[in-house]
């Protein structure tokens, strides 16, 4: 199209793109609140995907969406202060005690003292919350008790327990979650134990890697597109005399009177095709006609290599294998402190 070679519909497409980067940065960046509650602010832009194997929906009961801000209140958590509190749905406890079910089950999947395990069972609408010991230290602190069931108690009687009960699963998880995030930052502040840099520290810098890495992917597109349209220019119009048409570069540092286009006008022109047919043998190729192809081509493996991937909770009904194989390492043992359940 000729109006994709005018000059100033190149700056426009430029300014345009720019503003699109600038705004995309902007709209993924920084912090957020969470819809659930009064909240601390979570940072949105942190990858979650690897947080998915520290939820087990064996009930299948959770919204996409739950299980989406889940992970995002992990993948602040782990950055801040090196815990998450894990998640499983179980349709019932066979034997009836939960409190052992859930430790048994954090020492499977592999937490540490820093974390905790949420199990809600469906059957009998009953929730229990087991905590490693750090994470036990916390809410002492956060609560001033060394009560710890006490502690745990107040936090599923208050966010919990009345969502449960009339099986609002989703919205019962989430204000849980959001009262937790809360404890976290009473306790640490934005940043403690493990922590990275705060997320409202790296927003501007997220929005100028933004800006700068598109601006620089444009002008590196736009000069290949330059030197591309030059070398056919210059192939169809330059020869003696003066050329008939003058070269329109999409950036204006290229065009006459810059040093990129001095060097490339002032090169010698490139040579005649040679004629039809090799040197003394019409018809070209090797002497003796055309050489036999070796036989065969490339030999294709057997498909993708064996390395098997790790799980923690499987994606399906129930739980999955043991221990996560290749993913984060919870450090330290879960712990022997006793969290809680309803204490109504």
């Amino acid at each position: 199209m000729n109006i994709l070679r005018k000059r100033w519909v190149a700056v426009l497409l430029a300014v345009v793109m720019v503003a699109a980067a600038v705004a995309i940065g902007q709209w993924k960046s920084g912090p957020v609140r969470a819809p659930h509650g009064n909240s601390a602010e979570l940072d949105t832009t942190l990858p979650t995907q690897a947080y998915l194997t520290w939820i087990g929906d064996g009930s299948q009961v959770l919204e996409q969406e739950t299980v989406e801000w889940v992970c995002t209140y992990n993948a602040n958590w782990d950055a801040r202060y090196g815990s998450i509190v894990a998640l499983a749905t179980v349709d019932r406890v066979e034997d009836g005690d939960l409190a052992s079910y859930t430790y048994d089950l954090s020492a499977e999947i592999g937490l540490g003292e820093n974390d905790a395990l949420l199990v809600l069972a469906i059957e009998p609408r009953d929730a229990y919350l087991g905590v490693g010991d750090r994470f036990a230290e916390m809410l002492g602190r956060v609560y001033s008790t060394d009560d710890l069931g006490g502690a745990v108690g107040q936090l599923l009687d208050g966010y919990l327990y009345e969502d449960l009960q009339a099986r609002d699963y989703d919205d019962g998880i989430l204000a849980l979650y959001a009262a937790l995030n809360d404890v976290y930052s009473t306790a640490y502040g934005s940043g403690g134990q493990g922590a990275l840099q705060r997320p409202a520290q790296q927003t501007g810098h997220q929005v100028a890697f933004w800006t700068v890495g598109t601006l620089v992917v444009l002008l590196l597109l736009c000069s290949i597109l330059d030197a591309v349209r030059y070398s056919a220019y210059r192939r169809r119009y330059v020869g003696p005399g003066a050329p008939p048409v003058v070269f329109r570069p999409i950036l204006f540092w290229h065009g006459p009177g810059y040093g990129w286009y001095r060097r490339r006008a002032n090169r010698p022109p490139p040579p005649p095709p040679p004629p039809p047919g090799g040197p003394g043998r019409p018809g070209g190729g090797f002497p003796g006609g055309g050489a036999s192809r070796p036989g065969g081509g490339f030999t294709r493996g057997g498909g993708f290599g064996s390395s098997s991937r790790g799980s923690g909770f499987s994606r399906g009904g129930g739980f999955g294998g043991a221990r996560r194989g290749g993913g984060f390492s919870r450090g330290g043992g879960f712990g022997g402190r006793r969290g809680g359940g309803f204490r109504r």
